[in-house]
């Protein structure tokens, strides 16, 4: 009973996992490119998923549809940062680009509810309605002695994280622009020496990182939360922090960090199931960030990072 209960503890972290990985992604995507961190991530993701959910509520389509003009938006949003702002002010550094993307969010969160009225948070659907479609939201698998339970919505989530993640990834590899995308990381300069074009780069890094924003936070409304023009602030702390954590130096390092992160607080969270330790889901998070803390004590440049070898 108790290993079933385990095991679907780290089930309910699935769409955890599967929305900080995209948002770690798009987070290292930006500062990869433009040698910045995007402040303003969660609440674009934000704007984007209030227009699916507005096209859901006035014209009942179903989220998956409803789900692309919110990913143009942020398309949109993002190349408009990047074109309009972040190169009107080229010669701004990365600390004066992280308090413009700071800026944003205050534009952001201001514009939100003058657009979509009040009340500020509104429900969501699955990307599966099991209410519309008359099945259970869960699948339960008899195992160990009891059942593990995984939702039906966050299997299909996994599948749009695996298959979405796993494309980028390709694409990073094999493709001209995952070549541009990587020169660029190394050295824009020398990038642009080289025949690249390091605009086209950066705002494409910026257009897929809105889309991807907007995807995972459709797919944290539809786990069951209210949406509301901050509700994706824990997500783009954690994948800030699972950039830390994972390294900033590779793309695939925070996407790794994005999975232990929920993965070590569902299991610390467990421990609350054991007597003497009822209470330490309070200190859940607080666990987590020190475990983390100590990683980066010991190693500073991330669990898959390099040390940075200066020349003389």
């Amino acid at each position: 009973m108790m290993l079933a209960a385990f095991f679907s503890t780290l089930c309910g972290t699935l769409l955890s996992v599967c929305i900080t990985a995209i948002a770690a992604f798009a987070v290292t995507l930006i500062f990869k490119t433009s040698t910045t961190t995007n402040f303003a991530q969660g609440s674009i993701a934000a704007l984007g998923c209030y227009i699916t959910a507005d096209l859901f509520g006035k014209y009942d389509l179903p989220v998956w549809l409803g789900l692309f003009p919110g990913m143009v938006v942020g398309v949109l949003v993002g190349l408009f940062v990047d074109i309009v702002i972040f190169r009107k002010g080229k010669n701004v550094n990365a600390l004066g680009k992280q308090i413009i993307t700071m800026g944003l969010v205050s534009l952001i969160f201001g514009a939100i509810p003058l657009i979509f009225g009040t009340p500020e948070t509104i429900p969501f659907e699955p990307f599966y309605n099991t209410q519309k479609a008359g099945v259970a939201p869960n699948f339960i698998i008899p195992a160990f002695g009891g059942e593990i339970v995984i939702t039906k919505h966050s299997i299909i989530c996994l599948i749009i994280t695996v298959v979405v993640l796993g494309a980028l990834f390709l694409l990073l590899k094999y493709s001209k622009w995952g070549l541009g995308v990587r020169a660029t990381a190394s050295n824009e300069f020398t990038a642009e020496l080289m025949g690249i074009n390091s605009h086209v780069i950066t705002a494409a890094s910026w257009a897929i990182a809105g889309a991807l924003g907007v995807l995972a936070a459709v797919m944290y409304a539809g786990g069951g939360t209210m949406i509301s023009s901050g509700f994706m602030t824990t997500v783009q702390v954690n994948a800030f922090l699972a950039g830390i954590l994972g390294g900033f130096s590779t793309f695939y390092g925070p996407v790794i960090g994005a999975v232990c992160i929920p993965v070590v607080s569902s299991c610390i969270g467990f421990l609350a199931n054991f007597p003497g330790l009822a209470n330490i889901s309070r200190w859940n998070m607080v666990i987590v960030y020190v475990l983390m803390l100590i990683v980066i004590l010991i190693r500073p440049q991330g669990l898959t990072g390099k040390p940075v070898v200066k020349k003389v």
